[in-house]
């Protein structure tokens, strides 16, 4: 066995936790997708631990929303409809935009000018993307860059209890982001609305910064929908509604 086939082993700490943030982890990084079958067995196998810690593990996902029991069958990670989407992200936007709000003070024009040079550079990178290759690792950039903004603004509300709410919701989109990938006007409209909320929040109109980020959250809502609907043809119409921009309040920075 070479040393990349080598099966990952956990340190023999919290071993339940290393193997849920294991699991957490595979599938923000696209390892495990909706439909694929997760085995306690099998884990326990491969990060040669025993199958105790496996199944705790399982059991917080599936309290997350993210793996569901099939009696017999073992766990699976979930697929979700348009419903689940639009809960999921109806729940997102009210939590972060309390979060900004608590967060707001300690946004520093440091932070959120560093913010903006970090979308300055992906946006320069998904624009020199001609190969697939490229584009792929540039969207991987973009995501990256998404979620730091979105992590920065929740971390710094100082509310660990809301900071697990909405980790559990990334988690959970995280299962069905990556399933068709998003357009590039979705990205370039994305990176709009971040440059708006920093440029509301280095004005100091926390309002307009909070609606902003309620609005980005609501089309990217529109979007994942939207998405499914392409996917499933057979879905509920109501799901197959076109990708839609919200108007915004307040004009955009180029």
């Amino acid at each position: 066995m070479s040393d990349e086939d080598e099966p990952e082993r956990l340190p023999r700490t919290n071993l339940g936790e290393e193997v849920y943030r294991l699991l957490w982890k595979r599938i923000l990084d696209r390892g495990l997708r909706p439909g694929d079958k997760l085995s306690d067995l099998r884990l326990s196998q491969e990060l040669g631990v025993s199958r105790t810690p496996a199944r705790e593990a399982l059991q917080r996902l599936v309290s997350d929303g993210i793996v569901r029991p099939e009696r017999n069958r073992g766990f699976f990670v979930v697929s979700f409809s348009a419903s689940d989407i639009a809960e999921i992200y109806d729940l997102r936007a009210t939590l972060e935009t309390m979060a900004l709000r608590e967060a707001a003070p300690r946004l520093t024009p440091d932070l959120l000018r560093s913010a903006q040079i970090d979308l300055d550079n992906v946006e320069a990178q998904l624009n020199a993307a001609t190969t697939e290759s490229e584009k792929l690792d540039a969207f991987t950039a973009f995501l990256e860059v998404d979620r730091g903004f979105h992590r920065s603004l929740v971390e710094l509300a100082g509310n660990s209890r809301l900071q697990n709410m909405v980790e559990g919701l990334w988690a959970q989109i995280a299962v069905f982001q990556w399933a068709g990938g998003f357009r590039d006007h979705w990205i370039e409209a994305a990176i709009s609305r971040h440059r708006s909320i920093i440029a509301a929040l280095l004005g100091g109109d926390v309002e307009r910064a909070t609606e902003e980020l309620r609005q980005h959250i609501d089309e990217v809502k529109v979007w994942a929908i939207d998405e499914l609907a392409a996917a499933q043809p057979n879905s509920d119409p109501a799901s197959t509604r076109s990708p839609r921009l919200l108007p915004a309040t307040a004009t955009r920075e180029s």
